[in-house]
């Protein structure tokens, strides 16, 4: 994602987000997306750990490198990285707080193996680092905003914007053990995800043997997240869950198309698969044909939506309550504002957006959504 130099909005998204009762593994994404509005940034990432620091998995935007992935856990991670940064485990000791560029303050870091063989393949540089930590102190995670070579680095303003934001962060993220591995309900309303599906090749024993750029991130996602345990069974037995049902349809049925769905923390997990016959006179056999698509909750995509519009906060949260098919009386209620206050947020966010109605507001923001999928 390209670093944008647009002055950050106001972070009125963010709270929406934190408020909406998602899972962990859903609000992630949505608040890594959402951060690029407030502190520009070209990739971000969010570990989570246990109390002691151990790392459980991560989330981080893009594609993800199983190669660097497995490379970083075999040879870097807690070992050779104390030849450039603290371990990763120092997280157990750091207190709540925004840390600039200290811990890469030291002579030739951006010369190390650590800086070479992780950071630089995947288009980092520098980095804003928050260790997040819960009630009572717990130890939550580290969320990390990192740059590119040859974009600016952090700048003071930056990081004090980050660190009045997690309070905020914290608290959305501060959940139980059966709360952070919790799916969404079946009856929320999911929709496709931005970007293209991805496609992966399946050899006979149910090994990948060809995949799309984005596929390891879904793949990874639908077993549960990128954790250690995870990346060391890929690519050997990938997707967990996901595709050990699309194999068990497909095998049942080997001349017809397969489709299954997977619901998890993460979203709704969707892989539809084929046999492919080779042509006569070539050899080898058959593979399977996978396309995978995950589906996010639909509020996720509302705020999305609602994000690229020209519009004051006042105006997003009223607009946000009509797509919900609240009147204008519920909403000054809800918001704690006079009922004048809504209409005329109404009337200047209709104006705004050339719609006359909520009809065609809900419209509007519809086409926004299924766009952003498409």
């Amino acid at each position: 994602m390209p670093m944008t130099t647009a002055a950050p909005p106001t972070p009125h998204g963010l709270r929406a987000l934190c408020a909406a009762d998602l899972p962990p593994d859903a609000l992630v994404p949505a608040l890594l997306e959402a951060l690029h509005g407030v502190v520009p940034s070209s990739r971000n990432l969010f570990d989570w750990t246990d109390d002691d620091g151990r790392l459980l998995r991560y989330h981080i935007e893009g594609p993800i490198d199983l190669v660097i992935a497995r490379l970083y856990f075999d040879e870097f991670h807690n070992r050779r990285e104390t030849e450039a940064m603290l371990p990763f485990q120092a997280l157990r000791d750091r207190p709540a707080g925004v840390y600039g560029t200290e811990a890469l303050d030291r002579p030739g870091f951006h010369e190390t193996a650590l800086y070479h063989e992780i950071w630089k393949p995947q288009g980092m540089h520098t980095r804003l680092e928050a260790v997040l930590r819960g009630r009572g102190g717990r130890l939550l995670g580290s969320l990390v905003l990192y740059r590119a070579p040859g974009e600016a680095a952090f700048t003071a303003d930056e990081r004090q914007r980050l660190a009045r934001l997690l309070p905020m962060l914290s608290r959305a993220l501060d959940t139980s053990a059966a709360d952070a591995v919790r799916a969404a309900s079946p009856d929320e309303p999911h929709v496709p995800a931005p970007g293209p599906a991805e496609t992966l090749l399946i050899d006979p024993d149910g090994r990948p043997c060809h995949a799309s750029a984005g596929a390891w991130q879904l793949l990874l996602m639908a077993d549960g997240g990128a954790s250690p345990a995870a990346l060391d069974r890929m690519p050997q037995q990938p997707g967990g869950p996901l595709l050990r049902a699309l194999q068990a349809q497909l095998a049942r049925w080997p001349d017809a198309p397969a489709q299954v769905q997977h619901d998890n923390g993460a979203g709704r997990f969707v892989a539809s698969g084929r046999r492919l016959a080779a042509l006569p006179g070539t050899p080898g056999p058959h593979v399977v044909l996978v396309t995978l698509r995950r589906h996010e909750p639909r509020r996720v995509a509302l705020e999305r939506a609602l994000r690229g519009l020209p519009l004051t906060p006042g105006q997003t949260a009223v607009c946000r309550a009509l797509y919900d098919g609240q009147a204008q009386a519920q909403i000054a209620q809800a918001l704690g504002v006079a009922p004048s206050t809504v209409v005329d947020h109404v009337r200047k966010a209709y104006r705004a957006l050339d719609v006359h109605c909520a009809f065609e507001l809900r419209a509007l923001l519809d086409k926004r959504i299924a766009s952003a999928a498409a």
